[in-house]
Order: structure tokens, then C-alpha cells, then sequence
């Protein structure tokens, strides 16, 4: 019994806060507000609240675009213009420079153990943040970064018109999608990639572990760039080109959801 509650006790200590290197984080969290999104030429970042109650969490960056959060609500954003990637200890204010010295990093996501990745023009790969390892070969810099059930990354390419499951070194599957600007999942891990065009921009879901069961949720968008799923599949989506966030609720139906954003970028929903 005394070695039970020792063995339970290191256990207990391997987690604190931070995810422990020792576990698999199996299940899928809960995604919810509050919601943070970038506004790129603004160069400010907002978390907004259900009623659509809007707190300014930064501003005078550099074009902030890509936008993740982790399991313990930190909020990691790509500063384009700088090169840096900053972190928002548990959604507060303050925040901390993590990463310095990048080349246009524009993307950003985190794995189910909280390792940070971001995508720079510089490699033409995805560099995991912890011990600088690139991974993936591009024709340019991914353009959409994510990771769906079991840590499936899903790496969009912009110029190649294609999102992969896995890294494509290893013989990613690859789904056809037009201008691939962003990825990301629901809660019960379905793939959406938002096809950027500026007219006629998409958002396509997908099945969980493979490139198939495309479905068209939302077309005919001004430059749809963040995409958000709430816990009841609401999808939350950043219309550049209208200047909006609208949303598309679990039945298909579009509704202008807040107006009036300046160049709206990532958006991304806190994870529970």
C-alpha cells in the first residue's frame, strides 16, 4: 500500500502544470469561450466573451497572425513582423516573449503535450520550439498548422493547394483544398481547412484520421481566415475581407456574429 501512494505522489508531481512528458494526453479537451483573436494590421490581440464582450490583451504589435491555445489556457501568438512568438500565461495580459528570431513565423499550434510549433519562411518547415528540430518538407512556408486525434498533425500548404494528415516527409495523406490559409478541429476531432479566397473562400470539414468525407460548412466568404468550434459545433469563423467574425451554427446557418474587426486573423477558443 505505501508503495501504491509513493508511486501516486511522483505521479501527481510529474504533472503540476505542465503537461508531464510521462503521460499521453488522450482525450480531446472541451473548446469554449472565452475566444482570443488576432487582428494582423492592428497589430492588437482580444479575448471576447460570450456576450461578445471584447478585452484588449495586447496592442502595438508587429502583425500578430497565427493563434493557438493549450490545456492549461495559455494563449501562444506568431508576431509576424518581429519574428517572435509570444505566450499568454493562463489568458492574462501580460505576457512573455518565448521564442525570438524567427523569419516571418505565421503559423503556430500545440500538440497534446504542450510542445509549441510554428511555421517560418525561413525553413520551409515546421520547427518544434523545445530543441529547434524541423519538421516536414514544403515548396514555401506552411501556411495552416494544427494537430487532430492522437497528435495527427495537419500541415496546409497555400501555394501546393493541399492539407495533409502527418508530416509530409512521411507520406502524408493529402486532401485537394484552393488556398489553404487555416486548420483546425472540434471536440470530437473532425479537420476544418479554411480556403482562402477572396471572393469565393470555403470552410470544409473533414473526417478525424484521414483525407476523405470532405463537406462544405461555409462558402461564397470574403477571405475566411480563423476558424473556432465551440462545444456544440457552432463554427466561429474570421472573415478578412468583410472586416467580421460570423458564425455557423450546428444546422448551417450563417449569422454575422461581431463587425467592425480591423484585418481579422486566428482566431482560437480556450481549451478545458
Amino acid at each position: 500500500m505505501k508503495i501504491f501512494f509513493l508511486s501516486l505522489i511522483v505521479l501527481m508531481a510529474a504533472c503540476g502544470r505542465e503537461p508531464s512528458r510521462l503521460l499521453r494526453q488522450g482525450q480531446l479537451p472541451i473548446f469554449d469561450f472565452p475566444l482570443y483573436l488576432t487582428e494582423g494590421a492592428a497589430g492588437r490581440v482580444w479575448k471576447i466573451d460570450r456576450d461578445r464582450t471584447m478585452t484588449l490583451m495586447a496592442e502595438g504589435l508587429s502583425d500578430p497572425r497565427g493563434l493557438a491555445t493549450d490545456r492549461f489556457q495559455n494563449v501562444y501568438v506568431a508576431e509576424f513582423g518581429s519574428g517572435r512568438i509570444l505566450k499568454f500565461p493562463g489568458g492574462d495580459p501580460a505576457y512573455e516573449v518565448v521564442r525570438e528570431g524567427l523569419v516571418e513565423p505565421s503559423v503556430v499550434a500545440v500538440d497534446g503535450f504542450g510542445e509549441v510549433y510554428v511555421a517560418q519562411s525561413e525553413t520551409n518547415a515546421v520547427r518544434r520550439l523545445s530543441d529547434d528540430r524541423d519538421f516536414g518538407s514544403y515548396s514555401v512556408a506552411p501556411s495552416a498548422l494544427g494537430f487532430g486525434v492522437d497528435d495527427i498533425p495537419l500541415v496546409g500548404v497555400y501555394d501546393d493547394s493541399s492539407l495533409s494528415w502527418g508530416w509530409n516527409a512521411d507520406g502524408a495523406q493529402r486532401a485537394d483544398i484552393p488556398r489553404p490559409v487555416n486548420v483546425s478541429i472540434d471536440g470530437t476531432g473532425r479537420v476544418y481547412g479554411a480556403a482562402g479566397g477572396v471572393t469565393d473562400g470555403q470552410v470544409i470539414r473533414y473526417h478525424q484520421r484521414e483525407a476523405s468525407g470532405a463537406h462544405v460548412v461555409a462558402e461564397g466568404l470574403a477571405g475566411p481566415l480563423g476558424i473556432a468550434v465551440d462545444l456544440v459545433g457552432n463554427i466561429f469563423i474570421a472573415e478578412q475581407g468583410a472586416g467580421r467574425i460570423i458564425l455557423v451554427n450546428y444546422e448551417g446557418r450563417p449569422f454575422s456574429w461581431l463587425s467592425g474587426v480591423e484585418d481579422p486573423q486566428y482566431l482560437a477558443f480556450t481549451q478545458y
